[in-house]
């Protein structure tokens, strides 16, 4: 399946990417993460079926590359580094600012893939059970 973000999408929301081709995958694997959310959530994917996820799909798509597009590649998971003279201070916290691609609750919620979920179980018939 085609991705559901181009590069043209990505450079209207973030700008030129500095490797178009490296973008062009990471679309494909964050489209893929996405159905996956989809297919756990709802199930097979159509085009149309949930409208929700069909408008947010490419924003969201650019988002996740975004995420990973823009973690630092030197010191890879520090979120802050400081650093004195004094008396000899340095310090770096470490989050996750790893560049991993992830959908996060609020991702989730812009593709109509929260809320309760109704599931019934049916049980078996006097007879229906064969040996």
């Amino acid at each position: 399946m085609a991705a559901l973000a181009s590069v043209d999408d990505y450079k209207a929301r973030y700008g030129e990417p500095a490797d178009s081709a490296r973008t062009e995958v990471l679309l494909q694997d964050a489209s893929d993460l996405m159905l996956a959310a989809f297919e756990d959530r709802i199930g097979e994917y159509t085009e149309g079926a949930c409208p929700a996820f069909d408008r947010a799909a490419p924003a969201v798509c650019c988002l996740l590359v975004n995420r990973v597009l823009s973690a630092p590649s030197a010191m890879a998971g520090a979120t802050q580094y400081s650093q004195g003279a004094g008396i000899y201070t340095a310090s770096v916290t470490y989050g996750s600012a790893l560049g991993d691609m992830y959908l996060g609750k609020s991702d989730l919620r812009r593709l109509g893939l929260t809320g309760q979920a109704l599931g019934s179980l049916t049980p078996l018939e006097r007879g229906g059970v064969t040996e």
